[in-house]
């Protein structure tokens, strides 16, 4: 690698986790299970954990909740493919690290992501010897990638995302960035657009392959089936239901008003907020109190309720099927994060879905779901409440949207086994 793009690299590391690693500290407390292998992150393994990882496994990295599925389904085709082969899981976020950790097995170890100090990473990548080395989607750590090319160990970016904003950004220190991304054995590629993005940052050629988007792959099997909602909430089973997911801040008080539109028109509409961080329930509860709207937690004893306040973690895929309509968070103006989340999981679970105007996460995607119909655009309670009633009152229309949003999503099919084929075609 670049000594010098390392060197610089190291140089503002350090200085720049002490600048955030106060509030990375307050987040984890906030979020829970931030004592979950705490000495992991600073490479600290006790004999136990050491010999059952062992040497020679896969070891996949990922940042958060949505990185971690990307990596178990790629995980769980690879296994199938080679049945002998044993995974190294590491996880940055403590949601994350505990969605992963339920996952855990005999060839499945997950621990918490360690910190790039050069030292520590050098000793582990040398203690666990890899026989791979696989970031999901954009979460490089260059020493890390440093110590396994040194010992000649393959790495490998899979899913690798690049939205316009970042390849701006990368561009403005293209001398630097590129020699790092030229280090990689292979960045494998989601859409067709990435390439060119990819190409402008000084990336070779040769590296970039394009296997489809992990995420949107269908092909592996769905265990999970559909959340019991409690029947002392007092809703019927027929009655619609309205999923706000993975909201942020200033979307729940804009949901709520939505919501109340909509329920002039079909008063036996229901509601669930589902945030994308749990921590920040009571914040959002105090909003549907402000609007005069009952609620519950579904982690505590179910009560009579207009709004379903979902404070537990992994439970949201399973609540999709039973949804009519659901707008996907980080999204809308209002909100304090933009980006978008997943808009793909509720489709493919069979229910429309209602998206804001800041999707830069999921383009171009995004937008060739709306151009589609397979997916709504809204802007505001006005739209979203707008948007929801034509959905429920038009059955055909719900039907047309999911039938779209299959055939965009068509060429993501099988991306899991490419990525494992070229993964294989790097090891060999």
């Amino acid at each position: 690698m670049n000594r010098i793009v390392l060197f610089l690299y190291n140089l503002l590391f350090f200085p720049l986790l002490l600048v955030l690693l106060p509030g990375y500290l307050l987040r984890m407390v906030r979020r829970g299970g931030y004592k979950e292998k705490a000495g992991q992150r600073f490479g600290r393994f006790n004999s136990e954990t050491l010999e059952r990882i062992g040497t020679g496994r896969l070891w996949v990295h990922a940042s958060s909740v949505g990185e971690v599925g990307i990596a178990l389904k790629f995980i769980a085709k690879y296994r199938s493919l080679h049945p002998q082969s044993r995974f190294l899981l590491s996880v940055t976020t403590s949601t994350g690290l505990a969605i992963a950790q339920e996952q855990a097995s005999e060839f499945l170890e997950v621990i918490a992501n360690p910190v790039d100090f050069p030292l520590l990473t050098g000793a582990l990548v040398r203690r666990f010897h890899p026989a791979s080395l696989l970031f999901v989607e954009a979460d490089l750590w260059p020493n890390r990638v440093d110590a396994a090319c040194k010992l000649g160990i393959p790495v490998i970016l899979i899913n690798a995302r690049l939205s316009e904003r970042s390849a701006r950004r990368f561009r403005h220190a293209r001398a630097f960035t590129a020699p790092f991304f030229n280090y990689l054995n292979s960045i494998l590629i989601t859409e067709p657009e990435d390439r060119e993005r990819w190409l402008t940052l000084g990336v070779r050629p040769e590296l970039l392959q394009l296997t489809g988007n992990i995420k949107y792959d269908t092909t592996l099997p769905q265990h999970a089936s559909p959340l019991t909602l409690p029947a002392e909430l007092g809703w019927d089973r027929h009655d619609p239901l309205f999923l706000a997911a993975s909201t942020h801040g200033g979307e729940e008080a804009e949901i709520a008003r939505a919501y109340q539109l909509a329920r002039q028109k079909i008063p036996s509409l229901r509601l669930v907020i589902a945030p994308r961080h749990v921590e920040r329930c009571t914040a959002i509860a105090e909003t549907l109190q402000a609007q005069g709207l009952s609620f519950t937690l579904r982690s505590q004893a179910p009560s009579p309720a207009e709004v379903l306040l979902l404070d537990t973690t992994g439970e949201l895929s399973r609540l999709y099927p039973l949804a009519s309509v659901s707008f996907v968070g980080k999204s809308l103006f209002c909100s304090v994060n933009h980006g978008g989340q997943n808009m793909i999981e509720p489709l493919q679970a069979g229910t429309p879905v209602l998206i804001g105007p800041h999707t830069s996460n999921f383009e171009p995607l995004a937008t060739r779901l709306c151009e589609a119909g397979a997916a709504l655009r809204v802007t505001d309670a006005a739209t979203i409440a707008s948007s929801l009633l034509t959905l429920i009152d038009n059955p055909s229309l719900r039907s047309s949207a999911l039938l779209s949003a299959s055939k965009v999503l068509t060429p993501h099919q099988g991306a899991a086994e490419r990525t494992c084929l070229a993964t294989d075609d790097i090891l060999a």
